[in-house]
């Protein structure tokens, strides 16, 4: 028929298979422009194939189909600027979820280890964690929240900037130098391609202020109901000669564990 795909046509053009597209019919998500009430034949426009992308990229993102109604107007056009927000918000909670994951392997490896002899002071453990990498911004006032919230927004919009995927937990490092702290807020950060100059596997942001990687080892780790970093010296018996020339970290707590324990950080010191 003149101007218009057979369904045969449409799914060798999207490969997608004409069972699922007289589904996609059924459900109203992707109507042919006409239908031969004689034959039963489905028939479309060319202008329509572009609906096909969206459905694919709903499958992607795990949006259920019958959803994919409510991204749509009244005449079948999908509102592509909804969708990919919640595509964008859907893509964070994934990255959220991988560090949960990674989490979860690390504190598996944490069972595992037997530190028989280690003599740990009141209230502390012993994680072993792997390497982390975080954008960082100076920070001096972390008790100040009109002052720490800014900081982590300008954060994310540093990653975006640069192609980063950044997500949650944030937190607070102090760099001792000679006794004296280097203090920064952080975001965790990972590339989001692996290709390109700055994407490539131990040379990607290379050319970012105050990106940097957290070693991964062995951490001696203590939770807090609230920022106690300035106190790290007595929390974890240590002299504070040795806090000299060290790192501590004060990372929030995800959410899940927060439910767990009550607690909102937990502070870490690389044994």
């Amino acid at each position: 028929m003149k101007g218009y795909l057979s369904i045969g046509k449409v799914s060798k053009l999207k490969n997608v298979s004409i069972k699922s597209l007289r589904y996609y019919d059924e459900i109203g998500i992707f109507k042919p422009a006409l239908t031969d009430h004689t034959t039963g034949y489905r028939y479309y426009k060319e202008s329509q194939l572009y609906i096909l992308d969206a459905i694919s990229l709903c499958l992607e993102l795990g949006i259920p189909l019958k959803n994919m109604a409510e991204y749509c107007d009244a005449n079948g056009k999908p509102d592509l600027r909804k969708l990919l927000g919640d595509a964008k918000t859907l893509a964070e909670q994934k990255i959220r979820s991988m560090y949960r994951s990674l989490d979860t392997l690390q504190q598996t490896m944490n069972n595992l280890e037997n530190r028989p002899n280690l003599a740990l002071p009141e209230g502390c453990t012993t994680k072993t964690l792997l390497s982390r990498t975080v954008l960082t911004v100076p920070f001096d006032e972390f008790t100040d929240p009109s002052r720490y919230n800014p900081l982590l927004l300008s954060l994310f919009v540093t990653a975006q900037k640069h192609g980063l995927a950044s997500s949650y937990p944030s937190g607070l490092i102090y760099d001792f130098h000679n006794g004296k702290a280097e203090k920064y807020a952080f975001i965790h950060v990972a590339p989001l391609a692996e290709t390109g100059e700055d994407t490539v596997p131990g040379n990607w942001g290379r050319n970012i202020e105050g990106l940097r990687t957290i070693p991964a080892g062995t951490y001696l780790c203590r939770q807090h109901d609230a920022h106690k970093i300035e106190e790290a010296a007595s929390i974890f018996n240590l002299d504070k000669k040795a806090l000299k020339n060290c790192t501590v970290i004060e990372t929030d707590l995800l959410k899940e564990e927060k439910d767990k324990t009550g607690m909102l950080y937990e502070m870490q010191i690389l044994l």
